[in-house]
């Protein structure tokens, strides 16, 4: 082991002297972390800026009480930023003149909002108390007598008559938005929402089903909390990948490698000092990230024992696979693209940035067969859920899977005949 000890003392100095090292081992990712960080979770509550056209009004030209009411609902979402805009604005020419990069959204209320409004709850009553009338009749009759059961029967066929009479229109709101704009499908279901509950409140209809929640946590996490185990597996994954598949690469073209082992020094010890240095750079972007986070965007959750052991595992297995990467391949460029080609994407499969649950079928398969997956799966079990026994699994698969790379770097890489 002195061996080994001896190579990563060596290392970290070598990496030190390197500020390209420094930048692509440390910078780069903290950089990545911050963008990151403040897309996805720097911030406690998204505000969508809404301009909203009420074109119904009276005759004094004051805007109309349910316009009025629909629109102070939508207020009370506090989603969005309300931005009133006069009826008489036509909205294409306005978007021409706007000399913004702001994501511009309407929501327009037509004239005679109010009017097909109470039009149309008047039909939904009614036809509830048709509905109920008949239900009555069918279920009931046989306790009543004759007389009951002609009138509740002619006040049943008076109304339905008026029902068929009646061409009572819904009145539409129009969403006017760029249906290729991600937060335009979250903006729908929001304004979908709030209709359903302003037509609840129009028809009269009384709460059935009530919703309760609980909360699963017992501390308060901030949005940047739940990111955080993702971003410390994401990016020591790459650069365990990229960095080591780069680095023994250059050393193997430089000829070190070569002169190393005309040394004593084994395989083994140099394989092993190389992997230690690693996870020592592993262990210090983690420390760094988490520095980062806590002072920008107030993060609560502090790796414990169980997260520094899973940590330790995960930096040993993905320095292992650039250690054998590394071992097959002689050009530097080549390395590069090979570490890149395997790291990105398994960095992104990773349900680090986004919900494995939004991708397709068999993208998911494919994320929840990478290691990258149970590394940030288990951390957030332990760092944010605090149910280390429900990081077993990945426990045992990020073992299983250091151990077997580690042995392959050491089976693969040539050392005598160098």
């Amino acid at each position: 082991m002195r061996n080994v000890w001896i190579v990563f003392k060596t290392l970290v100095k070598d990496w030190l002297r390197s500020p390209t090292g420094v930048f692509f081992s440390f910078l780069f990712p903290v950089l990545l972390l911050l963008i990151f960080g403040t897309l996805f979770g720097g911030t406690e509550n998204t505000r969508y800026a809404l301009y909203i056209q009420n074109l119904d009004v009276d005759e004094s030209g004051n805007q109309t009480n349910l316009s009025t009411a629909f629109i102070e609902a939508i207020k009370s979402t506090e989603c969005f930023d309300i931005k009133p805009l006069d009826k008489d604005v036509n909205i294409s020419a306005f978007v021409k003149n706007q000399q913004t990069i702001e994501t511009l959204r309407f929501l327009v209320i037509p004239d005679g909002f109010e009017e097909k409004a109470i039009n149309k709850t008047v039909v939904v009553r009614m036809g509830i108390i048709v509905d109920t009338l008949v239900y009555v009749i069918n279920n009931y009759s046989q306790y009543m007598n004759a007389s009951d059961i002609a009138n509740i029967t002619m006040g049943k066929e008076m109304l339905s008559a008026y029902l068929n009479q009646t061409n009572a229109t819904s009145p539409e709101v129009l969403l006017i938005a760029d249906e290729h704009a991600q937060s335009t499908q979250i903006i729908k279901g929001i304004i979908y929402s709030v209709s359903n509950g302003f037509n609840n409140q129009l028809t009269g209809a009384s709460d059935i089903v009530i919703p309760k929640s609980e909360d699963l946590q017992q501390r308060r996490w901030r949005a940047a909390d739940y990111y955080l185990p993702g971003y410390i597996a994401a990016f020591i994954m790459t650069n365990g990948i990229i960095g080591m598949t780069t680095t023994v690469t250059e050393y193997k073209r430089n000829g070190i490698v070569k002169r190393l082992s005309a040394t004593p020094l084994s395989k083994r010890d140099w394989i092993l000092g190389c992997i230690l240095q690693q996870t020592f750079l592993g262990f210090a972007l983690t420390l760094l990230m988490i520095g980062f986070s806590w002072a920008i965007f107030g993060v609560r959750a502090i790796p414990d024992l169980y997260a520094v052991s899973l940590i330790f595992i995960g930096c040993v297995l993905f320095s292992s696979i650039g250690m054998t990467l590394g071992g097959f391949v002689k050009d530097i460029e080549a390395a590069n693209g090979i570490g890149n080609a395997i790291g990105f994407p398994l960095m992104f499969l990773s349900g680090a940035f986004w919900p494995v649950e939004v991708m397709p079928s068999y993208m998911q398969t494919i994320a929840k067969g990478s290691p990258v997956y149970y590394f940030h799966q288990g951390l957030r079990e332990i760092m944010i859920y605090s149910e280390p026994a429900n990081a077993t699994i990945s426990f045992v698969v990020l073992t299983v899977l250091a151990v077997i790379f580690t042995l392959l770097a050491i089976k693969i890489t040539r050392w005598k005949d160098l």
